[in-house]
């Protein structure tokens, strides 16, 4: 699983979009795979930003707050919620676009490095080239891929003996 597993480093030392009055945007895209050496995301695991103030002090590793398109504007407008710069602490809110996210930060801090931690898109199978080497999985996973396919295998072909799933959560626990 380990070989699926990528991380992409953005790093950006203004916003790309001031005009707000409230808030500043810093917009970025998804990996797709266009880019040389990146691949293309799957899943995001985890999301974190270099933030600090105007003047590039007081530099803090955080998270950030996932929002929607229709909510954002609730955590802006909150003057108790994290967002906020305070004491040299705040977490940028974080809206998904179509082809990718924006993050959005209150006038006070700026982001300096964000980074995504992501599941690349695994090649795909398929019969057409049956010796074609596998690097996505660890040769100690493929026996557990085997195992499961052969048990979803028996019970495909009509055999009410056996129950995959009941067997495949005793076999992993």
């Amino acid at each position: 699983m380990i070989n699926l597993l990528r991380e992409k480093e953005y790093e950006l030392d203004s916003a790309t979009d001031d005009s707000h009055i409230n808030y500043d945007v810093y917009e970025y895209d998804y990996p797709d795979g266009s880019e040389e050496g990146v691949d293309k995301m799957l899943y995001v695991l985890n999301e974190d930003v270099v933030i600090s103030d105007l003047n590039d002090q007081y530099l803090m590793d955080t998270c950030v707050f996932e929002c929607t398109a229709d909510n954002f504007m609730y955590r802006i407008n909150n003057s108790l919620t994290d967002f906020h710069y305070r004491h040299h602490r705040a977490r940028p809110l974080r809206v998904r676009t179509k082809e990718g996210f924006r993050l959005l930060t209150d006038k006070n801090y700026k982001i300096k490095k964000y980074t995504l931690g992501y599941l690349k898109v695994p090649e795909e199978i398929t019969s057409q080239d049956p010796f074609k080497e596998y690097k996505d999985f660890e040769d100690n996973i493929w026996a557990e891929i085997i195992k499961i396919a052969a048990q979803m295998y028996v019970e495909n072909q009509g055999d009410q003996r056996y129950n995959t799933l009941t067997n495949e959560v005793l076999t992993q626990e």
